[in-house]
């Protein structure tokens, strides 16, 4: 995520306290200006602030988030111009593959999570719409890092800061960078338990004619219901289907 050159200390501010009572569910001033390093006054004037604004409300001794900030999601989403076409595909790919289905974009270097769908078999999983991850160890993150330009690619590789979440989690940039041409060549990226242990998966990226990366598309599922049998032959077919389907769609638009 790029760095402010000079940061406004009362916004920054203002974010931590957002950030605490998002990690929390709601919390008491108290807590929020021990989580944040300021005073309880500061805090409070901050939270006053924001609940008067909407994005904030108080729920007896506690501040929580509010529904403003759904406002501010329905309009950023609606940047994603491809967002209706591809949510219907990845409905069908969780109805088909009965598992776990994801669409993901690529913002500031960490792959956002706009959209899931469950089939009848999908695992729970800490993801949810808005959730972020790094793309070095995800199916979604290397299929939109193979296929970007080259430059960008180059300087996103340059920032990651690998950290082994399994053992199988690529932490070598030389690794890292074989598997993307592989990807390349075969226009499937696969996580084989690299992000969680157990749980693998297969995406690929959406891609207009002259190649801009719009996000790509996955499936997810424990390895004992995706054996490399089914994750490496039915399910990139039903990927392909459904990214052709939106590729097409994207000419239209």
């Amino acid at each position: 995520m790029t760095e402010a050159k000079n940061p406004v200390q009362a916004v920054q501010r203002t974010l931590d306290v957002l950030d605490v009572l998002r990690a929390t569910g709601g919390a008491r001033v108290t807590e929020v200006a021990r989580e944040v390093g300021v005073s309880k006054g500061t805090v409070h004037c901050h939270l006053a602030t924001l609940e008067e604004n909407g994005y904030v409300i108080k729920e007896g001794n506690e501040y929580k988030l509010g529904l403003r900030f759904i406002d501010l999601a329905h309009h950023a989403k609606d940047r994603i111009g491809i967002f209706d076409v591809t949510t219907s595909e990845v409905d069908t790919l969780a109805e088909e593959s009965g598992e776990l289905a994801l669409f993901t974009v690529e913002e500031e270097g960490e792959g956002i999570c706009l959209y899931t769908a469950e089939g009848e078999n999908a695992v729970r999983t800490e993801i949810y719409v808005g959730y972020r991850n790094d793309l070095y160890h995800t199916a979604v993150g290397k299929a939109m890092l193979a296929h970007m330009a080259e430059e960008k690619r180059d300087r996103l590789i340059a920032d990651m800061e690998f950290e082994q979440l399994t053992p199988r989690t690529i932490t070598d940039e030389y690794v890292l960078r074989e598997e993307l041409e592989a990807i390349r060549e075969e226009g499937i990226a696969y996580n084989h338990g690299e992000t969680i242990q157990g749980l693998v998966g297969a995406g690929a990226p959406i891609r207009d004619q002259d190649g801009t990366v719009y996000g790509a598309v996955s499936i997810i599922g424990p390895v004992r219901r995706m054996g490399e049998e089914r994750l490496e032959g039915e399910i990139p077919e039903m990927i392909r289907r459904a990214v052709n389907i939106i590729e097409i769609n994207i000419t239209s638009l």
